[in-house]
């Protein structure tokens, strides 16, 4: 019994030896090595950036006044065309027409000069009949203010504001802040400009012009100033209902030109050259603005409500790979000093050049290669093959 007690004994160490043994060995063998492919495939890569379509008024123009509001004028929102009324004050009115030079001085019957010629070309605009010589105000401009200003229910004044008799028309002349000059016409009022009984002494109200520029919007995140020269020229696709309207990206987006622009401090307008400065807010959006230039103004135009309230996507193509190109994940690119090269599954290693890479997938061209082969990735620790797995 006590012989056989040991026997039981020794056996049973034994088999604790080899399984401890053998666990020890198991564990001391290495790992099979893990082997994941990827495949190659035919695509067309580009490199986008989505930006929003954003318009900008092409000018905004500040009405100076000085007076008493004593007529019920243009509202918020308002549209005026070119020979207008924008409001009225001291029972005066204030008169819109194009031309590029703000109203800086009194226009009356010798004066001289690119701001004469200016209502000249838009008194001929409205039907009127000019016969003086290109900026000088002569005879047939004053008739062609005096017989303007009555078909608007107003009578003729002076150059001192005084008011004139019918016989008098020689001597009609328009009065400093009784016109305004806007870039283009038609404009829309930003406010409303004045309410009968209201005192001004200033800024009446702001108009911008209808004619817009556009420029589109990024997420400074997505292109930084360093983008902005290779950005400059690339290709432009705006979606729309009627089809795409393309274009191309221009500078960075400078702000609209201010014109009677108030100066600072003094509550009065500014009597110089129309300038261009940069509007408040642009740029201050964590956004970058670049200007969209060679597009379907008209396309654009239809357009408008959606650009309005920023709901237009813009895709700009940085850069355009080529049609039907091979195309591989670029964790299967291998390299020995300057040579990038791939594995096939069959174990054939095949030098290939690169071309463009987006989001991890690059362009390759090597011999052998064709649409939906499988290439090796570079082997990878278990551990790391479990991270990629969770990825």
């Amino acid at each position: 019994m006590t012989l056989l007690a040991m026997l039981l004994v020794g056996l049973l160490v034994v088999g604790v030896v080899a399984t401890t043994v053998g666990i020890q060995a198991s564990r001391e063998q290495p790992e099979e090595p893990v082997t994941l492919t990827t495949t190659i495939r035919t695509r067309t890569l580009a490199d986008e950036v989505t930006g929003r379509l954003v318009a900008f008024p092409k000018a905004t123009v500040h009405v100076p006044a000085e007076g008493t509001v004593t007529r019920e004028a243009l509202t918020a929102g308002a549209n005026l065309d070119e020979g207008g009324v924008i409001g009225v004050v001291d029972e005066r009115p204030i008169l819109l027409m194009q031309g590029a030079v703000p109203m800086w001085r009194t226009l009356a019957p010798g004066s001289k000069g690119e701001d004469v010629r200016q209502l000249q070309a838009a008194l001929a605009r409205l039907g009127y009949v000019i016969y003086d010589d290109a900026g000088a105000f002569g005879d047939s401009t004053a008739l062609a203010v005096n017989q303007y200003l009555a078909a608007l229910g107003y009578e003729s004044v002076d150059a001192t504001n005084a008011s004139l008799q019918s016989e008098d028309w020689k001597r009609t002349a328009i009065p400093h802040q009784q016109l305004v000059f806007s870039p283009s016409a038609p404009v829309m009022a930003t406010s409303r400009c004045g309410i009968a009984g209201q005192k001004v002494a200033g800024e009446l109200c702001v108009l911008e012009t209808a004619e817009r520029e556009h420029a589109i919007a990024f997420p400074t995140v997505d292109v930084s100033d360093a983008d902005l020269n290779a950005l400059e020229g690339a290709s432009v696709t705006i979606p729309t209902a009627n089809g795409p309207i393309t274009g191309t990206v221009g500078k960075q987006y400078v702000a609209t030109k201010q014109v009677n622009t108030p100066t600072v401090g003094e509550g009065q307008t500014s009597q110089g050259n129309t300038g261009a400065n940069d509007s408040a807010g642009i740029g201050d959006d964590n956004r970058i603005y670049l200007r969209l230039e060679n597009a379907d103004t008209e396309k654009l135009q239809a357009e408008s409500a959606k650009i309005n309230s920023a709901e237009t996507p813009v895709t700009v193509t940085r850069m355009q790979g080529k049609a039907d190109a091979l195309t591989v994940e670029s964790s299967a690119l291998q390299q020995d000093g300057s040579q990038i090269w791939v594995m096939t599954d069959g174990g054939r290693r095949v030098n290939v050049d690169t071309g463009l890479c987006v989001q991890g997938i690059c362009e390759i061209d090597g011999d052998g290669l064709a649409d939906g082969m499988a290439i090796v990735l570079p082997e990878v620790s278990t551990n790391a093959t479990a991270e990629r797995k969770r990825q």
